[in-house]
């Protein structure tokens, strides 16, 4: 549990309030250009929509895994290459070193490193994470084979939920038969009783905080 104490102190320290006034930032370019970020060297992936979780990049701090001083940037998470990229000069765009950052914390919400990978982060206590992997999975529409033309294949959003527990990630499915099976046996006439009690819906991520709160002692991950 040591881990997810250390994280949760980071989180609860630029989890609550984006207030650049109360840290000691650092605008530094050259440390984002030099230490945490490197160039795509592969192709980009040609994609005619929107690849980025948000509209257009915003501000956001950036926190380190070395404990320096948190950074001030512009940035965007690119649903396709997993990672958050920065404009850089002579129109080249780098992408974050999820091994170098810990943290990225927008004004409205906040993506951590884990296992090597950014999450958004959903819900957090001293027992687990709640975490959302959002991304753009190759979608092929259906076709009729010589009545109609094969469509070219697009993308399409998609994004999981995920349990983070005692350095182990299980991924949710939001079904209320599979929410059971992750407890103990013993204890499902007890939770389908909370479930219909407290109206609980899987699709409901606050919902599924509170349930994994209420039995966390019976989880089986």
């Amino acid at each position: 549990m040591k881990k997810i104490f250390t994280l949760l102190f980071c989180i609860g320290l630029f989890g609550q309030n984006f207030n650049t006034t109360n840290f000691d930032i650092d605008s530094n370019f050259s440390i984002i250009q030099n230490q945490i970020t490197a160039e795509y060297k592969k192709k980009v992936i040609n994609y005619a929509g929107n690849r980025y979780y948000f509209k257009k990049p915003q501000n956001a701090l950036i926190l380190l895994f070395d404990g320096e001083k948190p950074i001030n940037v512009k940035t965007n998470y690119n649903l396709l290459e997993q990672t958050f990229d920065i404009d850089a000069e002579n129109n080249k765009t780098l992408k974050l070193l999820s091994n170098k950052v810990s943290r990225v914390s927008f004004a409205e919400k906040n993506f951590i490193s884990l296992k090597g990978k950014f999450y958004e982060l959903i819900n957090e206590n001293q027992s687990f994470l709640l975490l959302a992997d959002t991304f753009l999975e190759l979608y092929e529409p259906s076709y009729t084979a010589g009545i109609q033309e094969k469509p070219e294949p697009t993308y399409r959003r998609n994004n999981s939920l995920l349990l983070y527990v005692d350095n182990k990630m299980k991924k949710i499915e939001r079904r209320k038969k599979f929410l059971l099976s992750m407890f103990s046996k013993n204890m499902s006439k007890e939770i389908n009783s909370y479930i219909k009690k407290n109206k609980i819906s899987p699709g409901d991520n606050e919902d599924l905080s509170n349930l994994f709160l209420e039995f966390f002692d019976h989880l089986k991950i």
